[in-house]
């Protein structure tokens, strides 16, 4: 069966799970999903029995149902889908704080979904700057959740507690708002930016391509100029060192 050697861009392609066999033909514990691209299915990740494989499709619907539920404007932002992970994003225009002068941040929900078992189906809370649509990924600290029982008896109290939880959201940001003025108002040189890209460990073209993005000598100037290199690369390696410099500025 033919494998992912190419770009799948389309999240919602029918999905299925294929049992696997041994070398000897005995049944597997291992299942193989399998997307339909055209008039081929395509190998997309190997999952155990027992993963829950929801597909794309049911996963935007719900999210939208939640969204919906949360009485919350809300506004489509994009999607990463590679295949196997799949990530869509929605900004919050009802949260949002104004940290400096006419430099708006809108909380973003983000519904997030795998085809490979790297991660389960559930909502993650971020931030998008709308002067530049810089994504800055904060849901650890802005939290998220967790759908277990999809299909179950359980699964409509834990829609009420997803929906609950993106309504207090709102809870979330003045301390927001304090750590980004935080950055707003701390000078950085020169020495400080080759220090972060050394803890960071960023690669040699990602420091050049920041490097020149930055507009201001602070750190949220910094800061945006990461967001803005990674934000525009659209992958989901690029929002996990997008995560990873949050956590690092936002410390």
């Amino acid at each position: 069966m033919p494998r992912i050697n190419h770009q799948i861009d389309d999240p919602f392609l029918p999905v299925r799970k294929e049992q696997l066999f041994t070398s000897d033909n005995r049944p597997s514990s291992q299942y193989a999903v399998m997307l339909q691209q055209e008039d081929q299915e395509v190998e997309v990740g190997h999952v155990s029995e027992n993963y829950q494989l929801v597909p794309n499709e049911t996963v935007h619907q719900i999210a939208l149902d939640v969204l919906s539920r949360s009485n919350l404007g809300f506004d489509d932002a994009g999607m990463i889908f590679d295949g196997k992970r799949y990530r869509q994003r929605w900004v919050l225009p009802d949260l949002s704080v104004e940290p400096k002068k006419n430099d708006i941040v809108q909380l973003s929900f983000d519904v997030i979904n795998s085809y490979d078992g790297s991660t389960t189906f559930g909502l993650a809370f971020n931030a998008q700057r709308l002067v530049c649509t810089n994504g800055l990924m904060l849901d650890f600290l802005l939290g998220g959740f967790r759908f277990r029982h999809f299909g179950h008896d359980a699964f409509p109290e834990e829609m009420e507690l997803a929906v609950s939880s993106l309504q207090n959201l709102s809870g979330q940001l003045e301390p927001l708002n304090s750590k980004l003025q935080t950055m707003i108002d701390q000078p950085v040189d020169r020495h400080y930016i080759q220090q972060a890209f050394t803890d960071l460990k960023l690669t040699d073209k990602m420091k050049a391509n920041v490097f020149m993005e930055v507009e201001e000598d602070t750190a949220w100037g910094f800061y945006n100029a990461c967001t803005h290199v990674l934000s525009r690369a659209g992958t989901h390696h690029a929002d996990n060192i997008n995560r990873q410099v949050s956590r690092y500025m936002l410390s």
